[in-house]
């Protein structure tokens, strides 16, 4: 489904205006203007791509074409004592030259702030990405954001005001509230308004030996596809205790009720878990749950060294569409957890790696996390493994990717919306992206990457489909503040429309201004 610029457009401008606002008014103001550092970049991107196959059809149906990519946007970074945060915004005017498809506007849009309110007491998180993605996950699976019908506009926003304070030398309170609202304009995902109030409190080191922990949550969702509100409470109390120095036990009780079901549902939750630490560079965390769902766990290990870096993550829990995004293993959460010792300030961390990922590997930061998202209304069970590993040399650079996840409706079919996910049904998704780079020279880079995925509905629907992608360019700096790209792609799969192959050329120049 091609999104034109529309209501619902004009919808978003609004959400991000108020996303914004609280960024706008701080930096307007000149008493914290002067602690702040603001950059604000204006840039123009020319995209063209020559495609033998620009709607993902069957080889008889295929139609090649030159479409046109115009995006005038800008970017603004704010670093300081009170405000730290990135956004880029672009306006995309898409053409195609042949008429295989109609010509298009659409926003395109990722940013993340944090504001400090009150000293090292009263925070706002802020959160905005709109973005086009697969709207299913059994239709021919496009590689760019204008070939192939198979697209939806994500739009993603979060407001998540906390305060939070200390007690003690190691007990610390937090109250947050927030505000998500999700929407993909397209039947396979309405839009969905959630708010979520969670209140934690803990001193790990209540005797020096002995802790506790304390948490509640409550969550209220609304779809605009259903009539009928979702809510979910959980209360949980832990037990904790230094086994040794580097190794924390947790012990777990509490009581949770949701309203998933006809019916409400109540249930204990009880288990274990363990952190261990056995270097400042190695951390491994376990733990292990009764739910109402059966047994819920979360796996976490990861290591650093100066030059590579290793994640590895299984868990099963309850999750959403938005949720499934915000766990998804990426690129820029490998590199950041690799350069973390050489970049100590977080900030400047964040500087150096979204400038290496432009130049070593340039469009690879999100591509797996588009691939593990499922766009549903329905709040659904999701097991999930996921394993990164990332190495980067003075000149080379490698990373890997992959993941296994098995996903389950726990709604009721009254209650569900159409979607790949189907009720009486799992939804099995496995995929993995290999990407490789080398530095040419101080200003020049050649980049290659491979990544193919499999997806599987069990149950009452039975769908299945396959893509393979390979891409391979070259890219420069042109001039202080022009960069230029050439890549050349192949990719072929199986879907719902049968099979299809697309060979595409396509290149960029990128003016900052």
């Amino acid at each position: 489904m091609r999104v034109r610029a529309s209501g619902r457009s004009r919808q978003d401008a609004w959400r991000l205006a108020a996303l914004c606002a609280p960024l706008g008014l701080l930096v307007a103001s000149p008493a914290l203007a002067q602690q702040q550092t603001v950059r604000l970049a204006p840039f123009v991107r020319l995209t063209e791509t020559i495609t033998d196959n620009a709607g993902l059809r069957n080889d008889r149906e295929a139609k090649s074409d030159w479409i046109t990519q115009l995006s005038p946007g800008v970017s603004l970074e704010a670093r300081g004592a009170r405000l730290n945060g990135s956004l880029s915004m672009s306006l995309n005017a898409n053409h195609y030259g042949n008429n295989t498809s109609a010509d298009s506007t659409y926003l395109a849009l990722n940013g993340s702030g944090k504001l400090m309110a009150w000293e090292n007491r009263l925070y706002v998180d802020l959160t905005g990405s709109v973005s086009r993605m697969a709207s299913s996950l059994f239709d021919p699976r496009p590689a760019d954001s204008v070939t192939g019908s198979n697209l939806a506009q994500l739009s993603v926003f979060t407001v998540s005001p906390y305060f939070t304070t200390r007690f003690g030398s190691t007990g610390s309170v937090r109250l947050r509230y927030m505000m998500g609202i999700s929407d993909s304009g397209s039947a396979a995902m309405s839009r969905n308004n959630t708010q979520t109030w969670s209140f934690d409190a803990s001193d790990p080191r209540m005797t020096g030996f002995l802790g506790w922990g304390f948490s509640f949550m409550d969550r209220t969702s609304d779809s605009s596809a259903t009539s009928r509100e979702l809510k979910q409470q959980t209360t949980r109390l832990t037990g904790m205790a230094q086994a040794m120095p580097d190794l924390m036990l947790r012990l777990i009780v509490g009581a949770e009720s949701n309203n998933y079901r006809v019916s409400n549902q109540s249930s204990s939750i009880y288990g274990f878990g363990a952190d261990w630490t056995p270097t400042p560079r190695t951390r491994l965390s376990a733990t292990v749950e009764e739910r109402f769902f059966g047994t819920g766990h979360t796996f976490t290990a990861d290591h650093r060294s100066s030059q590579m870096a290793y994640r590895i993550s299984y868990g099963k829990d309850a999750s959403s569409t938005s949720g499934s995004m915000l766990s998804a293993l990426t690129l820029y959460e490998l590199l950041m957890l690799q350069y973390t010792s050489r970049f100590p300030d977080a900030t400047e961390r964040e500087a150096f790696v979204r400038q290496l990922i432009a130049t070593q590997a340039p469009g690879q930061a999100d591509r797996i996390t588009a691939a593990q998202t499922v766009l549903t209304d329905t709040t659904f069970l999701d097991e999930r493994l996921q394993v990164g590993a990332t190495y980067s040399g003075p000149r080379n650079s490698l990373s890997l990717m992959a993941f296994m996840s098995d996903r389950e409706s726990l709604v009721d079919r009254d209650y569900s919306a159409s979607s790949d996910i189907r009720v009486g049904s799992t939804l099995r998704t496995t995929g993995m992206i290999a990407s490789v780079g080398h530095q040419l020279t101080p200003l020049t880079s050649l980049n290659a990457s491979f990544s193919t995925s499999r997806s599987r509905n069990e149950g009452s629907v039975n769908q299945s489909s396959q893509s393979k992608m390979l891409m391979a360019g070259l890219s420069t700096k042109l001039a202080p503040k022009a960069t230029g790209m050439l890549s050349a792609r192949r990719n072929q799969g199986t879907g719902s429309a049968g099979d299809y192959t697309e060979n595409a050329v396509f290149g960029n120049v990128v003016l900052q201004f």
